[in-house]
């Protein structure tokens, strides 16, 4: 009896053994299929087409600076105490000839705008070629021409500002100009109008510039 069970016993072993191992082959090849589903998955995660692609951002330009001029000119300093004119005398042509070749633009300015330099003057400003310009001033207390320090003898190739003047000053800016377009600093070309003389004289920036 003790015999037969014993031989019972191997036979069962031998068939568990026999099932554990094909149970482990089964599952053997059950993850042999999964993994070429793994690395063609890999595979496409690999590739360029799956990558982010790179974009570069357009370069912000730097922001210009709008600088008024006109701000940094003291015009005070040659301030004018004019009294008030009620009737404006007509333009005396026989004062300045020359000038009735432009006698639609100066008789226009002088019957349109107010005095807008040195107290008595009516200021007529207008181009003549490229960067160029030049203008006339009358007087309308007796309607007297007078040139203003314009044309191409004050005109520069880089202007930053020109043909700055004030009713309450001497003071008049014929331009402020650079050397070239990229350079910071400027220069002017300025001059005081001299009421007695009734003439322009030159000015250096230092006598007008205000302190900073």
């Amino acid at each position: 009896m003790k015999m037969t069970k014993l031989i019972n016993c191997l036979f069962l072993g031998i068939l568990g053994t026999t099932y554990a191992c094909n149970s482990v082959t089964q599952s053997n090849k059950e993850a042999v299929e999964v993994g070429p589903t793994d690395n063609a998955a890999k595979a496409i995660i690999d590739t360029p087409s799956a990558s982010s692609p790179s974009v570069e951002l357009p370069k912000e330009k730097p922001e210009e600076i709008l600088v008024e001029y006109q701000d940094s000119v003291d015009f005070q300093r040659y301030n004018v105490d004019s009294k008030k004119v009620t009737e404006r005398a007509p333009i005396d042509w026989t004062s300045y000839p020359e000038a009735k070749d432009f006698k639609t633009r100066i008789t226009e300015a002088y019957q349109t705008n107010e005095a807008d330099f040195a107290g008595y003057y009516v200021m007529s400003v207008f181009g003549c070629g490229a960067s160029c310009i030049m203008g006339f001033m009358i007087d309308i207390r007796d309607g007297k021409i007078y040139d203003l320090p314009l044309g191409e003898e004050n005109s520069c190739l880089f202007a930053e500002d020109r043909a700055m003047g004030n009713r309450k000053s001497r003071l008049f800016i014929a331009g402020v100009c650079k050397e070239n377009p990229e350079d910071r600093k400027v220069y002017y070309k300025a001059y005081v109008w001299d009421e007695i003389k009734k003439e322009f004289e030159k000015v250096e920036a230092a006598a007008f510039l205000k302190k900073t």
